[in-house]
């Protein structure tokens, strides 16, 4: 029996193997079927009965492989929409301007009480929504909870899981909104930060 496999550059790796595997095993099946007719006569009953058993099951196999595809080629189509509409969503960030910092700028440390962030030139609610969204998916902030908005203005309670610096804490920020930020005023014995949107 001839099968085509020919590669298909527009199938994917995991599509062509599934593929060919259905066609190795309907292939196996068929010639178990002659095998066993041809032989039905020269061969113990038992035999045959294990034959027909295998055959059984080789068909389940390509039942079983040809819904493997499918599903894969499903996934395939899936990942594909999901990756196309995440580049479509997800802008560049705008370079992040960085005052001039000590050559070792402190950190903020972790735990305890947190920090006081103020956030000025704040691009609205939804624009403070962000800033928290931003503040919380960085690794090493354990929490960032609101404590106040008004004129424009917010305060941050900041609890951090490890060390931090301002200058990345406002390139964090300035990555998840895509707008620029810089440090006013950082003070992290004081446990006190003050950030400010250049393009609000």
């Amino acid at each position: 029996m001839t099968t085509d496999t020919a590669p298909n550059p527009e199938e994917a790796p995991i599509d062509r193997a599934a593929r060919l595997l259905a066609q190795a095993l309907m292939e196996a099946e068929v010639i178990i079927a002659a095998d066993r007719e041809a032989r039905a006569r020269q061969v113990p009953v038992e035999l045959v009965e294990t034959l027909e058993r295998f055959s059984s099951v080789l068909t389940r196999l390509v039942q079983h492989t040809e819904l493997m595809t499918e599903r894969m080629s499903e996934l395939a189509e899936a990942v594909a929409m999901m990756a196309g509409q995440r580049a479509r969503t997800t802008a560049a960030p705008a370079p992040v301007a960085k005052p001039q910092l000590p050559e070792m700028e402190p950190s903020f440390a972790p735990g305890g009480e947190g920090i006081d962030v103020t956030i000025a030139a704040v691009p609205g609610f939804q624009g403070l929504m962000e800033v928290q969204r931003s503040l919380v998916r960085l690794p090493q902030v354990q929490s960032a909870a609101v404590r106040r908005y008004q004129d424009d203005e917010a305060a941050i309670q900041l609890v951090l899981s490890q060390p931090m610096t301002a200058a990345a804490l406002a390139e964090g920020v300035s990555t998840g909104t895509g707008r620029r930020l810089m440090v006013d005023d950082s003070r992290p014995e004081a446990l006190r930060l003050r950030l400010r949107f250049l393009d609000a």
